[in-house]
């Protein structure tokens, strides 16, 4: 009778718990996380709930505090793999990489075998470029899991190391094992294109296109391997079905403009390489065969025009020049190599900073100071001097904003003079002691 009447009296509880219960599943069921976690917050915490509280923060954009409520479930429970792989993706999305990876490796220390957790951790360290780091790991992942995924994170593991022929290995071996796979397929063309392999490339392309002819990303590798194998007319048929599809990128419009130019015609090449001028308005190989397209059609003019601009581009600003040039003398005197540092001014001086006088009396002080050479440094002080405006308006020292005092072109004008007349009055000296005149 009284375990009858106990039964009675909890069974009222027990059923409220599980309708609250419920009501929060049902409102995270519903992605209603504001309703959920005003439900969570009536109740005594415990993990179950704290994590249901996790994931409705961060399905409101309320990352951080996400990441507060897992920390809070980690400083009671250190055995839980489920919190640390969520805390690990909230900071992720925090941009927080490195607590990102300390939490993945201990849920990694829980749960080895947890195959999403090692995917997540590896791909965190490629996108933070500890290639080595990553190729360790997922070196030791293929050792047991000769999947697509493992295979590829090694592969991007090798190129991000620069070894490509390692990394093509990996796609020659997920391409054996997964011939559906477009990504090794579209990599192995890239990666052999970009060594000059094209009978490779297009091997390696050709095989997957014999189970799908419409994968864009494969078909653009395809058609640049046909292109800069100069079998200009696959190259076209290639990309015009990539035209067709509604492919409009840079690539492929500058390719096919270069493949129609290479068989002489020209308007067909004009008007794709005009269509990949909106992307790269300044690029010169663009430039230059655009410039040739147009002059042998209606846009002569235009192709003049062209090719003016390519040739601008190509000629490097005097700007430009003058910084490399300050850098390299700057470097010159670092390593006390001081006659390049003398020919290096030289240069700059006569070819790209005419205007820059100041220059003939700094290659003075050098040829004095460094090199000893009084002939020569008389010689570029006299040069320095003949620069000297006639009206003397040159400009005087003057103090700058943080009350320092900067010397004006007058004043060195003045110091050249005085000191080019100290110079000849001592030769005159030593000529006469040496000389007797």
């Amino acid at each position: 009778m009284k375990r009858l009447l106990l039964l009675l009296l909890l069974c009222p509880t027990t059923l409220l718990l599980a309708q609250h219960t419920d009501r929060i599943q049902e409102a995270m069921a519903n992605y209603d996380y504001e309703t959920a976690l005003s439900l969570i917050a009536a109740k005594k915490p415990t993990t179950p709930l704290l994590l249901q509280k996790g994931k409705a923060l961060r399905g409101l954009g309320l990352n951080t505090e996400a990441l507060s409520t897992y920390q809070e479930i980690i400083t009671n429970d250190t055995t839980n793999s489920r919190v640390f792989i969520e805390a690990a993706e909230c900071c992720r999305t925090l941009a927080k990489s490195n607590q990102a990876l300390a939490y993945y490796e201990r849920a990694l220390d829980l749960n080895p075998e947890n195959k999403y957790v090692r995917i997540q951790y590896i791909t965190l360290l490629l996108s933070l470029q500890k290639f080595r780091d990553a190729l360790g790991e997922s070196s030791l992942m293929t050792e047991k899991d000769s999947s697509a995924i493992a295979l590829h994170l090694q592969a991007q593991s090798f190129e991000g190391m620069g070894e490509p022929l390692p990394a093509a290995g990996c796609y020659y071996n997920i391409q054996e094992k997964y011939p559906g796979d477009y990504l090794a397929a579209a990599k192995l063309g890239a990666i052999n294109i970009a060594g000059s392999y094209f009978d490779e490339a297009i091997e390696a392309t050709e095989k997957y296109r014999q189970i799908d002819t419409t994968n864009i990303a494969v078909n653009r590798q395809n058609a640049l391997a046909y292109c800069l194998k100069q079998d200009y007319p696959t190259a076209i048929r290639r990309y015009q079905y990539l035209v067709n599809q509604g492919d409009s990128s840079f690539h492929t419009c500058y390719y096919l403009g270069i493949s129609y130019y290479a068989i002489e015609r020209y308007y067909e090449a004009h008007d794709f390489l005009e269509a990949a001028r909106k992307y790269d308005p300044e690029n010169v190989n663009l430039l230059y065969y655009l410039g040739r397209a147009c002059a042998k059609t209606s846009w002569k003019k235009q192709g003049v025009e062209y090719l003016e601009q390519a040739i601008n581009l190509s000629i490097p600003k005097d700007s430009s020049m003058t910084r490399l040039y300050i850098g390299m003398t700057d470097c010159y005197k670092m390593a006390q190599m001081y006659k390049e540092q003398l020919a290096s001014m030289k240069e700059r001086y006569q070819k790209y900073d005419r205007q820059n006088h100041k220059i003939l009396y700094d290659m003075a002080h050098l040829s004095f100071s460094a090199l000893k050479d009084k002939k020569s440094t008389e010689r570029y002080l006299e040069a320095f001097l003949k620069t000297r405006p006639k009206d003397d308006k040159t400009e005087q020292a003057k103090l700058n904003e943080k009350g320092e005092l900067v010397l004006g072109m007058a004043n060195y004008y003045n110091a050249a003079a005085n000191w080019l007349k100290d110079l000849k009055s001592k030769q005159k000296i030593e000529d006469f002691f040496q000389n007797g005149k």
